[in-house]
């Protein structure tokens, strides 16, 4: 991701873009391959970019402030870098808000107490933060489960806890 990336996203959140309406137009925006390809095009030119931006959107009634902006990046060249804009700003706006995304794995449907164990665990480390757990099932665990959130993992899988106890009594 290019800091160009990071600071469009700053600025479309210092617009005042609601993640929801920055999720319809990410999802409009990848629609068809075709929509990104002419957006990215630059033998197109930006009056027609404009005008298939504006119909688009039009549809599903996105605010202007939206439109706008990713009117402004196909003028400066930016659509290319769309991906990691909309990447960015979920990335910023879950900053701003408190928010800290989670990703829950388990062996199979998940356990409420495995769950419950999951979020006070990420509560104590990041107090300040809401946490959201997005819930996964990865048949390759034997049981138990493991949480990654940012750059870390916290593995209380029982493949993890035996490699645990294995360090423990080998030393290491």
């Amino acid at each position: 991701m290019t800091q160009a990336a990071v600071n469009n996203a700053k600025v479309l959140y210092r617009l005042s873009a609601k993640r929801e309406d920055v999720e319809k137009a990410e999802q409009l925006f990848f629609l068809t391959p075709e929509l990104q390809k002419t957006l990215e095009n630059p033998t197109i030119p930006n009056a027609k970019k404009y005008e298939i931006i504006e119909r688009v959107f039009a549809l599903e009634g996105l605010p202007e402030v939206i439109t706008n902006f990713v009117k402004m990046m196909c003028r400066i060249g930016y659509c290319d870098e769309m991906r990691d804009i909309y990447k960015a700003f979920y990335q910023y706006w879950d900053k701003e808000n408190h928010i800290l995304r989670a990703e829950f794995i388990s062996a199979g449907e998940p356990v409420k107490e495995e769950v419950e164990e999951a979020e006070q665990l990420l509560q104590s480390k990041y107090p300040e933060e809401k946490i959201e757990l997005t819930k996964k099932v990865d048949e390759s665990l034997l049981g138990g489960y493991v949480v990654k959130v940012l750059h870390q993992e916290y593995d209380r899988s029982y493949e993890g806890r035996l490699r645990q106890l294995e360090r423990k009594l080998t030393g290491r």
